[in-house]
């Protein structure tokens, strides 16, 4: 891609972006991974060239689903698969001295560069063009990072049960709807509740299942969206187009005031109608910070194990088939947050984890 202009870069993102998630479009359950995937081509093209590359591919994606699927469409795609993406590229990206503060140290050393260059042509100043020391530079924090995708995440996760509000039953009765009509008139749901051994009726199974699915499909977003831009800044950096370090995982913070958004989402889930059932599905979704932070702080801790590499394997065959350690992976998060497991127990910091 060195040969091309970095417009026709964000282009083709942008144009591959849209294939992904109109191929999602169809329905079928393994096809829905593509849409997952879809904003990967705006990280890479951000990441590895920066925000405005990025607003170039969101802005194709828009219209080449305008044209594909209609308008309605378009704005669809823009606002779930690349508005997030765009932002925090563009968040990313920030940078600045160390200990300084305003625009980014970068930015400054390039203005810096660009004046003496304009010097030197104009000959009010001799000399070939100065190549200034690297500025000390520190990059926007990974952990804020995490917190701005949870928060858009909580946003649309907000609007979807105030849009719905008004409805019967509000936003679990029409997912409850929108599930009966597809499973329970078959059948299907009465014959699996049947094996599995269950004494609930497929009513109330599709009311908790009501409950759960939009955190779940928040969280789902929330995970997907970070692995996107872990993924893209992985391949930008082996490609040598990164923009930025790759952030160290294991070091990941938050600030103080997004840990509190945890334990307040779960005091207003004890409150009786949708305030409650927002304050649930909310402190479903801000729970997934806290398992990440576990995962960091695992991978921190275990520097000084003994065979790291095979037990960090075993550990996560063991996340991902049985699935049920992500609940002490989270608590894990939750007592390194106010307890500070890192500073007492991690090993010295690798360049990379």
């Amino acid at each position: 891609m060195g040969n091309l202009p970095p417009w026709l870069i964000g282009v083709l993102a942008g144009l591959a972006s849209a294939i992904l998630y109109a191929a999602a479009s169809g329905g079928a359950t393994p096809a829905i991974i593509l849409a997952y995937i879809a904003p990967l081509p705006i990280f890479i093209a951000g990441l590895g060239w920066g925000t405005v590359m990025a607003l170039i591919a969101g802005a194709t994606g828009l219209v080449v689903m305008s044209v594909i699927a209609g308008l309605s469409s378009g704005v669809v795609y823009f606002a779930v698969v690349a508005l997030a993406p765009v932002w925090l590229v563009r968040l990313a990206l920030l940078s600045r001295a160390v200990g300084g503060r305003g625009a980014s140290a970068a930015a400054r050393a390039a203005k810096a560069r660009e004046a003496h260059h304009r010097a030197v042509a104009d000959g009010t100043r001799d000399g070939p063009p100065e190549e200034a020391p690297p500025p000390d530079v520190e990059w926007y924090p990974p952990g804020m990072l995490v917190a701005w995708t949870t928060a858009i995440a909580a946003t649309l996760l907000v609007v979807s049960i105030l849009s719905m509000a008004a409805t019967d039953g509000g936003l679990r009765g029409a997912v409850v709807q929108m599930l009966n009509t597809g499973i329970v008139d078959t059948g299907e749901l009465r014959r699996m509740l049947d094996g599995q051994g269950l004494a609930v009726s497929p009513s109330e199974f599709l009311e908790m299942v009501a409950t759960f699915l939009p955190a779940m499909a928040g969280s789902m977003w929330l995970l997907m969206t970070l692995a996107n831009m872990a993924i893209a800044q992985l391949i930008v950096d082996r490609s040598g187009n990164s923009l930025r370090p790759t952030p160290v995982f294991s070091q990941i913070t938050y600030p103080q005031a997004f840990l509190m958004a945890f334990p307040v989402s779960l005091i207003l889930g004890f409150l009786p109608g949708e305030l409650g059932f927002a304050g649930l599905s909310l402190a479903a979704l801000l729970f997934v910070p806290y398992f990440l932070l576990g995962l960091a702080t695992i991978h921190a801790i275990s520097r000084r194990w003994q065979a790291r590499t095979a037990i960090l394997i075993g550990f996560y065959l063991i996340l991902i088939v049985v699935g049920s350690p992500v609940m002490l992976v989270g608590i894990l998060g939750l007592v390194e947050a106010w307890m500070g497991l890192r500073d007492r127990y991690a090993g010295p910091p690798p360049d990379a984890d």
